[in-house]
């Protein structure tokens, strides 16, 4: 097996483990390695010796510059959301707001998430009776396809993936405190927009209520 260059992929056990034998299958002398956690990545970034790029797919590890700094070619990330939502629970903002449209970004990693170059948008439509879960599922098949075009990119070359110029990132970054704010208030909502807000949060919304109650 060749050491002078790999990838590594930030995902689940599950997908890394799918990514690495897809590699294998194509291209069995590059070498590749699953981490989940930024202590894992940071173990195996530290030694020397490898062009190593990144994958980072559908994860809420946030890599720090200082790892994202030893990183040659450029790390990319697949976001589950268009460049209109950046962050976090991108599909439960846009479920509630009546989005007729969703999608999954490729992107450079820079230090600021979901900031970087975009490379790649694949947009689809958002039935207007979507929810969390069901519709979960279609976000993570189209993130699936993504990937594999960045894989696929990858083990052919370490150049950059050309960008996406016309894409931008929104400014208004979907956070955790928003969420809680949007559940804080599901009991002011009108009838219509907590039926929306339960299909928009589904577990989250569960999670949200079990808490109250316990905490009286």
């Amino acid at each position: 097996m060749s050491f002078d260059r790999r990838i590594i992929f930030l995902c689940g056990k599950a997908e890394g483990e799918a990514f690495r034998a897809h590699v294998a299958s194509v291209k069995p002398d590059l070498e590749t390695v699953w981490v989940s956690s930024v202590a894992g990545l940071d173990f195996a970034t530290r030694s020397g010796g490898h062009r190593t790029r990144l994958i980072s797919f559908l994860t809420g590890v946030i890599v720090p510059k200082t790892i994202l700094d030893r990183l040659r070619p450029q790390p990319i990330n697949v976001h589950p959301g268009p460049p209109e939502y950046p962050g976090a629970h991108g599909l439960t903002f846009a479920i509630f707001n009546g989005a007729h449209e969703f999608g999954v970004t490729a992107h450079e990693m820079a230090a600021k998430v979901d900031a970087g170059p975009i490379l790649q948008v694949a947009r689809f439509a958002l039935p207007s009776d979507a929810d969390l879960v069901g519709f979960g599922n279609e976000v993570y098949a189209r993130a699936v396809s993504v990937v594999n075009d960045v894989i696929n990119h990858c083990i052919e070359t370490d150049g950059p993936m050309p960008h996406a110029p016309r894409e931008r990132w929104s400014d208004n970054h979907c956070t955790n405190k928003r969420l809680n704010a949007l559940l804080t208030a599901s009991e002011y909502l009108l009838p219509e927009d907590r039926k929306r807000l339960v299909r928009a949060c589904g577990p989250h919304l569960e999670e949200f209520r079990r808490a109250q109650r316990r905490h009286g």
